[in-house]
């Protein structure tokens, strides 16, 4: 046992330690996903589609950065040293496909999420690690990956804190996000329900309910790892620039309603434009905040920005090619205020131009996002939004000359 612990320090000190880059480990992660996947839809005798291959991937996705998040929370170890050694331990992902092969001598198994109708069948599946039955849900290689993964993670844990009861909490958070995330057909079932909503044809609900979780995932584990990326002091300027956007997001929304009811209804899957909607806001005040920091302190380093835009990019078009249009539209707006070559910010007339850009563009955000044409907006909305807009940022801008020169 002591041989086993000392190669287990060993083995994690030098992957936390290896000295490559993160963005090395992104392209790691999705060599290993491939070869998983290929495995896995191989094992499972399935002729798998597009849709298929997408659903799954978002899964794991979720799991290794819900994994990720909750070793950083329980043993304290920074976001880039889990990085490394969660997405190195993820190739033992690889195992489980080939356990089930080789135990059922090359009969095909099914890897399906877990069949839960009530409280009981919750907790049954809970204590048995997948369920009684081995043909729906978790198969026995996944039962074993599991096992292995806790004992791990207790470990883990437990070597990088010293406290037992920390370990075990973290243990037991771990295992129960794991099962919850085999059960997901179940909460969306309550979801819809509590909603009133029927699924209907190419439903992708589940796909939309991970990649949601996904990029909030994403994000935490951004700030978790520089909590610059959203820290700011408040003042007029930013109060105004967080109420205008939300406001005009929204109003973009019931324009769209109004002129074009039925171009977009609430259903199983468009329940999520929601809160996709909330983090294309979020991300576009991330990359503000980003490129004002880089006014008063330019590093040169445009990782953060540049996953910030991805993120962006893929949220957008989740909702739809249009949203990704108009956020686009929004982004190059933030790109000619703050980002070299250009950096209009500080130019009279054209900066507060440029910002009511900004400000119309979280309109058209609003409106484009539930499915309303840009042609279709009132030509006295736009006016009037780029009117009240430039007048707000023009006086501001002044104000703020005055103030810096005083």
């Amino acid at each position: 046992m002591q041989k086993i612990q000392s190669f287990f320090k060993q083995t994690v000190a030098k992957i936390e330690d290896y000295p490559l880059p993160l963005k090395r480990y992104l392209l790691l992660f999705i060599a290993i996903l491939s070869l998983r996947l290929c495995l896995e839809f191989y094992a499972n005798n399935r002729l798998f589609q597009a849709a298929d291959v997408m659903h799954i991937g978002l899964w794991f996705l979720f799991i290794v950065q819900a994994f990720m998040l909750q070793l950083h929370l329980f043993s304290k170890v920074n976001v880039e040293q889990i990085v490394k050694l969660v997405v190195c331990c993820f190739s033992i992902a690889l195992t489980a496909p080939i356990i089930d092969l080789l135990i059922s001598q090359g009969k095909f198994s099914k890897m399906n999420y877990l069949s839960v109708n009530s409280f009981s069948d919750i907790a049954w599946s809970y204590i048995t690690i997948g369920g009684a039955s081995l043909s729906r849900g978790a198969t026995l290689g996944i039962r074993i990956e599991i096992v292995l993964l806790v004992i791990a993670s207790f470990n883990y844990v437990y070597l990088k804190t010293g406290n037992i009861w920390r370990a075990l909490a973290g243990t037991f958070s771990i295992y129960t996000v794991l099962f919850l995330s085999g059960a997901i057909p179940y909460f969306l079932g309550k979801i819809n329900s509590a909603f009133n909503l029927t699924y209907g044809v190419d439903d992708q609900s589940s796909s939309y309910l991970l990649f949601t979780l996904d990029i909030g995932l994403f994000l935490f584990l951004a700030y978790r790892y520089n909590r610059k990326m959203i820290s700011f002091t408040f003042d007029f300027s930013i109060i105004l620039r967080l109420l205008g956007s939300i406001a005009l997001v929204v109003f973009g929304a019931y324009l769209a309603q109004k002129s074009y009811p039925t171009n977009w209804t609430l259903d199983p899957t468009t329940l999520y434009y929601f809160p996709l909607l909330a983090i294309v806001w979020l991300l576009l005040f991330a990359y503000e905040n980003f490129g004002k920091q880089h006014l008063t302190k330019d590093t040169g380093d445009f990782t953060i920005q540049n996953g910030l835009l991805l993120a962006l990019v893929c949220t957008s078009a989740c909702i739809s090619f249009h949203t990704l249009f108009a956020v686009l539209f929004t982004w190059g707006m933030l790109f000619f205020l703050y980002e070299k070559p250009l950096r209009f910010i500080n130019i009279p007339y054209l900066s507060p131009l440029l910002q009511a850009g900004l400000m119309f563009g979280y309109l058209l955000i609003g409106f484009m996002a539930f499915r309303a044409p840009m042609v279709g907006m009132e030509t006295s909305v736009i006016f009037f939004t780029l009117t009240i807009s430039f007048s707000i940022y023009l006086v501001l801008f002044y104000l703020n000359q005055y103030i810096y020169k005083k």
